[in-house]
């Protein structure tokens, strides 16, 4: 998540105060998480533009059932990000992401390089797409967003020990299927 240049909470008390402008200090620090967050749980591009953009119209709208006691803004806004999405996700089929992010491309890779690591994104991103929601849900907040324990448990809704166990069962579940597919890849697998 980007630091804002002051405190959320005393950015929040603004808004709530009359301020509406200011609303936009939080969209600026938290669209690249929103929709970061969104596009991994959908797996779609426009979809996941079009979420962010409800999720930052949901949260001014309800700005006031925002609890600072409860937790961080920023845990409040994915929390509605989570629930926007699987509703979206209850309602479709997930596709797979057709527009994988990719890291830019190194000088000096061959052909061959780059095609390697555009199909192990696109190996990634069909795993990803398989997990379960919690499972996925646990593994976007904590290894894309880098979210804590205690804040993906308040997402969530679950223990910590519940996070670690869907943590590492995702992890597990996602080295198996990248395994495969590279045995298949290769030509080893039967």
């Amino acid at each position: 998540m980007t630091s804002l240049p002051s405190d959320e909470n005393q950015l929040v008390r603004r808004i709530r105060a009359g301020e509406r402008e200011v609303f936009r200090v939080l969209v600026e620090a938290h669209q690249g998480s929103v929709f970061r967050v969104c596009l991994h749980l959908l797996g779609d591009r426009a979809k996941a533009e079009d979420l962010s953009q409800d999720t930052f119209l949901r949260a001014y709208q309800k700005l006031e059932q925002f609890d600072a006691t409860k937790g961080r803004f920023a845990v409040w806004l994915l929390t509605i990000a989570r629930h926007l999405c699987l509703n979206t996700l209850k309602k479709r089929t997930l596709v797979l992401m057709a527009d994988s992010p990719e890291p830019s491309e190194p000088e000096g890779e061959s052909p061959d390089d780059l095609m390697t690591r555009s199909e192990t994104f696109r190996s990634l991103d069909a795993a990803l797409a398989e997990l379960s929601e919690e499972h996925r849900c646990v593994f976007v907040f904590a290894e894309i967003e880098e979210l804590s324990h205690d804040d993906i448990g308040r997402i969530e809704g679950v223990a910590i020990g519940t996070v670690k166990s869907r943590l590492s069962r995702a992890k597990q579940i996602l080295r198996e299927s990248l395994q495969s597919t590279y045995e298949e890849l290769k030509g080893t697998h039967p």
